[in-house]
């Protein structure tokens, strides 16, 4: 068990230790979350929230919106706004490409949730989300609400200070001002967009979300891509005008539907002449692809950047590579990429550019050397990226039956707005099994909240 932790978690689990089951250690039985959020997620709560200097949290925060400027400047930076050549470098061709060229230049405020690792003092970026189908919110604004409206809780944040952002709050109000862009209604109307027979099959997880945002006073509607209609320019959901659209639809679903394109270009032209606003236009997708971090990792475009760009590059990301290079650079030699890969399983994982829910995902350190280098071989030449191994740091926590300290690994969720800093929550996986998290795995959530420095 690791001991290299916030003076905050040593006295939230010498607290559990001492209170036995009647006092926090089993403070979760007590939460009462809103109905749908507690039927998608009963029973997934890690033990405990987990803690983080409020300086600390809110300057990474900053480093993040940095880096996503960066991001967004890259079609410029190394293209020339050559949005096609910028695709091409991106493995996104044909429909794909066309759909984006055609996005492309549709203004957005910014809206993404970084996923990290906390590596000894500092962090490391394992990707950028900044679709609007984030996952994650509902529960970054409702567990910290919950753990405060119990006693128990509410009497150690007082005692030591804790605050935290809630996520719901910050995604209602850039909702909010997104509609008063295009509409002066007292009450506007948001649609979360899904593409066809998605709402039937994903509501369970969509919901909660819903749930949220109309405790807040938003008025959300669940729609699909075939359900909207126009009139006068403006999108409508059956004899409703929407005044916000909040997209769900990703580029690969438009694709693989034979009319994509049509569906969607009515969405676009309402967005583009102010009277449904969209958030985010798919213009984002242009960033939201792990192939994206190769382009700011490779050594042969370094120069394109600044020395603040490349210090901040280096401080947030892992050493990352395309599969579509067939050699890499690595300390000034080119090497052959699979040669090297083999060479260094233990410190490298595979990942597909697009790929959802960790799905796809190879570590090599937890592979054997047939294994790997079968993924890596596959890999070679396709759409899949290389990243340096970035090992979370352990986090302990007193499990409610049994009151045994234990270790998880914490993947950090932070997400930002066109305000900046949004709330974090957290995913979390025993430390005696996998640090990466997918579909299957046997991970749980928590809130995070802030102390003041020293605390």
């Amino acid at each position: 068990m690791s001991h290299d932790h916030h003076p905050v978690t040593t006295a939230y689990l010498d607290a559990c230790v001492r209170e036995g089951p009647a006092g926090l250690r089993a403070v979760n039985r007590w939460l009462r979350f809103p109905p749908h959020l507690s039927a998608a997620h009963a029973g997934s709560l890690l033990g405990r929230p987990l803690f983080v200097d409020r300086a600390a949290i809110h300057r990474l925060a900053d480093r993040l919106t940095a880096f996503h400027a960066l991001l967004t400047a890259l079609p410029e930076r190394l293209f020339a706004g050559d949005v096609a050549a910028y695709c091409a470098a991106l493995g996104l061709t044909g429909r794909r490409a066309r759909i984006l060229g055609r996005a492309h230049g549709t203004p957005a405020p910014l809206y993404g949730r970084a996923d990290l690792h906390q590596v000894g003092t500092g962090w490391k970026l394992l990707e950028f989300n900044v679709g609007s189908e984030l996952g994650g919110v509902d529960r970054a604004g409702e567990v910290p609400r919950a753990l405060l409206a119990d006693d128990r809780f509410r009497a150690f944040a007082r005692e030591h200070g804790l605050g935290h952002v809630d996520t719901c709050d910050a995604v209602a109000r850039m909702l909010t001002r997104a509609a008063a862009t295009v509409s002066d209604a007292d009450a506007p109307v948001i649609a979360l967009l899904e593409m066809d027979g998605r709402i039937a099959r994903y509501g369970t997880h969509i919901r909660p979300f819903q749930e949220s945002m109309r405790a807040r006073g938003i008025d959300l509607r669940l729609a699909e891509l075939g359900q909207l209609s126009v009139r006068r320019g403006k999108i409508h959901l059956g004899d409703t005008p929407v005044d916000v659209l909040l997209r769900y639809v990703t580029l690969d679903q438009i694709t693989a539907h034979p009319s994509g394109e049509e569906l969607l270009e009515p969405v676009l032209r309402a967005h583009q002449d102010g009277r449904t606003a969209l958030v985010t236009p798919l213009s984002s997708c242009l960033y939201d692809s792990k192939a994206v971090l190769p382009l700011l990792s490779a050594p042969r475009l370094r120069a394109a950047f600044t020395e603040a760009e490349l210090a901040l590059i280096d401080e947030l990301l892992p050493w990352t590579r395309s599969t579509t290079e067939r050699h890499v650079e690595v300390a000034g030699d080119q090497l052959d990429l699979t040669d090297y890969c083999r060479a260094h399983r233990a410190d490298l994982i595979l990942k597909p550019n697009d790929a959802l829910r960790g799905e796809g995902i190879v570590a090599g350190w937890e592979a054997t050397d047939r294994e790997w280098t079968r993924a890596v071989r596959a890999a070679v030449g396709g759409n899949f990226v290389i990243q340096r191994k970035a090992p979370p740091r352990p986090e302990p926590v007193c499990d409610p039956d049994t009151g045994a300290v234990e270790d998880w690994f914490a993947t950090w969720g932070v997400f930002l707005t066109d305000e900046g800093y949004a709330g974090t929550y957290v995913r979390a996986l025993p430390a005696t099994g996998s640090t990466v998290i997918t579909w299957d795995s046997p991970r749980r959530t928590t809130g995070v909240f802030a102390c003041p420095a020293g605390a």
